[in-house]
């Protein structure tokens, strides 16, 4: 079985905040003008320590509906069961969601973190790396421009699969970390 960490997060034209350097006139200083554009996407992701990220963003909340079509996405073409440990979300929790872990139940486990322990789950770090390292110094002035970077810096990520083994690698998050016998 490999075991994933799973959590959610919103991304907002107006929320990411916004840090970085620029040029301006010496003795005068220079104005970033913001968006007054609202809207934003939220997303869903899933790592493992093997340095996997799975992703799936949403244009609405995410409901029960919605999280079993993300499941349904994470175990299309899986050869080994999934163990996940994901929040205690009530989209987790609800009804809808135990039925359909356990009509999979040879393909999927589903365990929870403690209690408002955010810090446990090595998917975290992935929303730090998001929304301030990769899109907060970005010029984004649309929900459709949010979008389209928030696409490119989720496909990016997947791609850096030594970053994301370093979530694992976390004081709070280095438990996680399987070491495979040789």
């Amino acid at each position: 079985a490999e075991i994933g960490f799973e959590d959610e997060a919103g991304v907002g034209v107006g929320i990411l905040v916004r840090a970085g350097r620029t040029w301006g006139e010496v003795g005068t200083p220079p104005v970033v003008s913001a968006t007054d554009q609202r809207g934003g996407y939220n997303v869903l992701s899933l790592v493992t320590a093997a340095g996997r990220l799975r992703d799936s963003i949403e244009a609405h909340s995410i409901a029960s509906e919605r999280y079993i079509a993300f499941l349904q996405q994470v175990l299309r073409g899986r050869t080994r069961p999934l163990i996940l440990i994901a929040d205690r979300a009530s989209f987790h929790r609800s009804v809808a969601v135990r039925q359909f872990v356990r009509a999979h139940r040879t393909q999927i486990r589903l365990f929870f973190f403690p209690a408002h322990s955010p810090e446990l789950n090595p998917d975290e770090p992935v929303w730090n790396e998001i929304k301030y390292r990769r899109l907060g110094k970005q010029p984004i002035k649309t929900k459709a421009d949010l979008k389209k970077k928030l696409d490119s810096a989720l496909k990016s990520l997947q791609h850096k699969t030594e970053r994301i083994r370093s979530f694992f690698k976390l004081p709070d998050t280095q438990y996680a970390a399987i070491q495979e016998s040789a």
